[in-house]
């Protein structure tokens, strides 16, 4: 690691309060899903980027790990490349939550980073604090551990407020559903999986149920 990361590292809040009030917590968005580029996941790298272009078009902090590669990649340059002021002069931004020690595949100087966490785990609760909406597209092992992470959180925060979990792919997330499924009919869980995440495939879904309220 070079000293000007290490400087970044020094410089960076555990997690910046700022993001976290209800106000920016509505209008940010968790982007994950497979921080790697494989040729199966081509389509998804393109449908990311222009998902997260109309979400920035539509007044959303894009919130990723900080990662250059794969779905991480795609969402992080996509966000960059179109972040605007709104009408209200205020800048739409392109946040970023790291993992200590870095992973050494991030960008930390065209994000604000605004926290970094001790392992994957304490990213994903970090997560939860800042944002209310979560895209995750596929992606390999971590991946499969923030949605269900996610998921469990929205299982035991009904009461006190859900947040919206889109996975992105009938094809690939059609297993997870399906296991949500069998949990619901075996009374595991008292709701259907449906109140709790969503499995979406086009943008325009993804943009339609980000902006429901």
């Amino acid at each position: 690691m070079n000293n000007l990361a290490i400087n970044n590292l020094n410089n960076i809040p555990v997690l910046d309060k700022k993001y976290t009030k209800p106000e920016m917590k509505a209008k940010a968005v968790v982007i994950l899903g497979s921080s790697k580029t494989t040729e199966p996941l081509m389509e998804y790298l393109d449908l990311c980027s222009q998902t997260t272009k109309a979400l920035v078009q539509n007044g959303y902090n894009i919130v990723t790990g900080c990662g250059t590669k794969g779905i991480m990649g795609s969402a992080y340059y996509a966000a960059k490349e179109n972040s605007v002021v709104d009408l209200k002069g205020k800048p739409i931004q392109n946040l970023a939550i790291i993992v200590n020690p870095l992973w050494g595949d991030e960008n930390l100087e065209d994000c604000v980073v605004i926290g970094k966490a001790s392992s994957e785990a304490d990213r994903i609760m970090k997560f939860t604090k800042v944002a209310d909406n979560f895209v995750i597209f596929p992606g390999g092992t971590t991946t499969m551990q923030e949605a269900t992470t996610l998921i469990r959180h929205n299982f035991h925060s009904y009461e006190s407020g859900l947040k919206k979990i889109i996975l992105v792919g009938q094809d690939f997330f059609s297993g997870l559903k399906a296991q949500y499924d069998k949990m619901a009919k075996m009374q595991f869980i008292k709701k259907s999986p449906e109140a709790f995440f969503k499995v979406l495939s086009s943008k325009n879904e993804i943009i339609s149920a980000i902006l429901k309220r």
